[in-house]
């Protein structure tokens, strides 16, 4: 049985998976990192839309963010890179 700190980090990583956006940007990022002009590029999305997704699957833990001097880059837990690389071995 998970005690109320896991099943609150499970709820928070579950709630930030469930939306199509965001799965696309975790999609995105299997294997590799990204700017946010990357992001705006490929989802269509405004800039704040795009920043509020990121926010959130950062938040959750999903997402690591670093710096490449002025530019944000984001790439996937690497936990969570591993999920998705199992996911998609699954789905072939």
């Amino acid at each position: 049985m998970l005690d109320e700190a896991r099943r609150k980090r499970w709820s928070e990583l579950f709630s930030a998976l469930a939306s199509e956006p965001r799965l696309r940007i975790v999609e995105m990022l299997t294997g590799g990192t990204l700017g946010c002009q990357e992001f705006l590029a490929q989802l269509g999305l405004s800039q704040p839309a795009v920043s509020y997704h990121l926010g959130k699957l950062e938040r959750a833990g999903v997402l690591v963010k670093t710096k490449d001097g002025t530019r944000n880059c984001y790439r996937l837990n690497e936990r969570i890179d591993e999920m998705m690389e199992i996911l998609k071995e699954e789905t072939r």
